[in-house]
């Protein structure tokens, strides 16, 4: 992911010790990803990187348009 367009926390799986976030962003071929990831150490750990569902598109779409 080039740069991620919009980054949230993850409330659900978030602890006191680990917070959790979730980004969604486009690849340099225009490929759009999902990705949840922690900050351990200063470094960034992913979790989990997948295309985006159905609903994620909608909802980056959205952002996108009105950025």
């Amino acid at each position: 992911m080039n740069e991620p367009f919009a980054v949230v926390q993850d409330l659900k799986h978030s602890t006191s010790r680990e917070p959790r976030l979730q980004a969604l962003g486009k690849t340099k071929s225009n490929r759009r990803l999902f990705t949840a990831f922690t900050i351990r150490d200063k470094k960034i750990r992913i979790i989990s990187v997948r295309d985006m569902s159905n609903k994620e598109e909608k909802e980056y779409e959205k952002l996108e348009r009105n950025s």
